[in-house]
């Protein structure tokens, strides 16, 4: 064969893989202690696995560029067109290898390889890059150091004299154009190569060693979908399941009629860092002491790994069960009973507050769909003091918490109220009069949580001296984990542990009762509300529980991309999709996780309890019916 169209590709590919690896490898280390207990034939085999995934990623990549690689080597010599050609290759290389060094830091955010969704975001993407940059400099400085490694050693297309009119000139072209078709789609099994093939293993950190992120991005879908596997013969079955496991007990608690509700969530708030869930001081002094005198659940789970979820999650008990956040999806059209809608149907004042930027992860559009009539961005809040806004993201957590103190104090009674912090987000801004009083601790973010807590602590100090007061509840949550440095924590279920309190200081003892040992979820929140104020919704959603009704069991379920799993008191059941295996763990209130077999009854009934979830999410999205469910047949 005279053409050198075939050993210059073949040289770039093999560059191409290298550097691959390399981020790979980075991606391991840069995780270490996601992978402390992780046998190391898995990683090894992850490695493996990846060279399929990152295949496909590198012919995808340069789809633009094979129409060129295929043409005669005396044309790839012209000046222009070879010029052409190799910045082609360097851009789009170096833009693949960008995301892919980035989520190694990235995952530790949200628990999983970057998807389509992040691209849903630009704004606050191209808000805070600069930011982002210079805080990570370390990261970008690597990746233009590959980048640079693969232009310079990319080998360059030469004429060799080869003619058209040779057989052997058309023969390879073919076979190579079969093989790049073959390699975008991962082999020549019956469906293309997926991101959840990437988990052979029931760890979900090995997944994400396997994958690489140009693939995920370039996999995952660019609208809101959610599977139509029906494990019910008739939707009224499922119904019938979940309404048993959902529905009260009892009538409802009524004791706090007309009360306000005020819901704080937490920026990226793990249950690691509050000392009254663990046996070590943590960052939360202030919420420690209010854990004492609150309905405060150690055993709570987030329904969300992103704040874009964990919205609709507490304030509408819509959990994320598909890969696209709700908000952004097509299903954002939906009918959604949130709790704002609700109380504003009972005459409440409905407020929603978050500093950051309008538009940021589509909050001021979604608190309109959950019923709150008010919306508090950074373009509506007092710009009197400046002092109130941090550098990057919008105003301070301290001076929003005391601003909405104002806005109860001037709204018609009762008020709903719910607030979003931000302070606790990457960079971690502690505002210059406060720095110096928190421990720094182990991660960057533990500052920036006892900044938070102060917050909270001086809004209800400020609280306490209200008329209001002994008349609200108070919840108290977080939307999702963060980085975590607790072996405890680094299980398959440790990246959804949030701390959940709810703070009723006017009722009295034994009017509302519940279980520390109970095992919660932010779609818990609305029901349990609901049961305190006594307000029977019909249409309520059939997910969450009133953390109250003790005759029913709590339990807890998110999805993984790859699996759907649920752990109530008894057993955690992880049940695997397109073909990944279900299994079952036998657990020591939820922590101390050990395998159990997936044929033992216990295993069989919270399977049974999945699937009805699943199935009623899946088509009450699909049909816009989770709220007209006693119309199912």
């Amino acid at each position: 064969m005279k053409s050198n169209n075939l050993k210059v590709i073949g040289q770039r590919l093999a560059l191409l893989f290298a550097a691959y690896f390399l981020c790979r490898l980075f991606f391991l280390v840069w995780n270490r202690d996601l992978f402390a207990q992780t046998p190391p034939a898995q990683i090894l085999l992850a490695f493996v696995i990846g060279l399929r995934f990152d295949l496909s990623a590198i012919l995808f990549t340069n789809a633009l560029l094979l129409p060129l690689w295929l043409l005669p080597g005396r044309w790839l010599t012209n000046k222009r067109l070879r010029n052409l050609e190799l910045t082609l290759f360097t851009l789009l290389n170096t833009i693949a290898l960008g995301f892919n060094v980035v989520d190694a830091e990235f995952v530790k955010f949200i628990g999983k390889r970057t998807s389509y969704d992040l691209l849903l975001m630009g704004d606050d993407l191209q808000r805070h890059s600069l930011n982002v940059i210079a805080s990570y400099w370390h990261f970008c400085l690597g990746w233009l150091a590959l980048s640079f490694a693969v232009f310079w050693f990319a080998k360059r297309f030469t004429d060799t004299g080869e003619s058209w009119k040779s057989v052997s000139f058309w023969l390879w072209r073919l076979a190579f154009l079969a093989f790049a078709v073959t390699g975008m789609r991962g082999g020549f099994q019956f469906k293309p190569l997926h991101p959840m093939h990437a988990y052979f293993s029931t760890r979900h950190e090995i997944g994400l060693l396997t994958l690489n992120t140009p693939f995920t991005l370039m996999k995952s879908r660019p609208r809101g979908e959610v599977r139509r596997d029906r494990y019910f013969a008739t939707d009224k079955e499922a119904i019938d399941h979940l309404n048993e496991m959902t529905s009260l007990s009892r009538p409802p608690l009524a004791v706090a009629k007309g009360w306000n509700v005020v819901v704080i969530i937490l920026e990226s708030f793990n249950l690691e860092f509050v000392g009254a869930a663990n046996d070590y001081p943590g960052y939360t002094p202030f919420i420690d002491s209010l854990a004492k005198k609150s309905f405060f659940f150690p055993l709570n789970f987030a329904n969300a790994r992103r704040s874009i979820e964990g919205l609709p999650a507490v304030l509408c008990g819509l959990p994320a069960m598909m890969a696209e956040p709700i908000i952004t999806s097509d299903f954002s059209n939906n009918r959604f009973d949130c709790l704002p809608k609700i109380l504003g149907a009972k005459g409440y004042s409905t407020h929603f507050l978050h500093g950051a930027h309008n538009g940021s992860m589509h909050f001021d559009t979604f608190s309109r769909i959950a019923g709150f009539e008010n919306f508090v961005g950074l373009n509506e809040y007092p710009k009197d003091n400046p002092a109130d806004l941090d550098e990057y993201w919008g105003v301070l957590d301290e001076p929003m918490l005391q601003f909405a103190i104002k806005t109860i104090d001037q709204s018609p009674a009762p008020v709903m109220l719910g607030l979003f912090t931000l302070s606790s987000h990457h960079p971690y801004f502690i505002p210059p009069q406060h720095r110096g009083k928190f421990p720094k601790g182990t991660l960057e973010i533990h500052e920036t949580i006892g900044y938070t807590d102060y917050a909270l602590k001086k809004f209800f100090e400020v609280a306490a001296t209200k008329p209001w007061f002994n008349k609200t509840i108070f919840v108290i949550t977080a939307d999702h984990t963060q980085k975590s440095d607790k072996a405890k924590y680094h299980d398959l279920i440790g990246p959804w542990r949030v701390p959940l309190l709810i703070y009723a200081p006017g009722l009295l003892d034994g009017q509302a009762k519940t279980s520390a040992e109970r095992i919660t979820q932010h779609v818990d929140v609305v029901p349990s509300v609901l049961d305190l104020l006594g307000v029977n919704w019909p249409d309520r959603h059939l997910i969450g529980q009133s953390v109250f009704d003790l005759a029913k069991p709590g339990r807890a379920y998110n999805y993984t991309h790859y699996s759907y799993w649920l752990i109530d008191p008894e057993i955690l059941v992880d049940f695997g999709r397109d073909g990944h295996p279900t299994n079952a763990y036998r657990h020591q209130g939820t922590f101390g996780i050990t395998p159990a077999e997936v044929t033992e009854p216990a295993a069989g009934k919270a399977l049974l309890d999945l699937k009805a979830t699943v199935h009623y999410i899946n088509e009450g999205l699909q049909k816009n019916s989770l709220n007209t469910w006693r119309d199912a047949k």
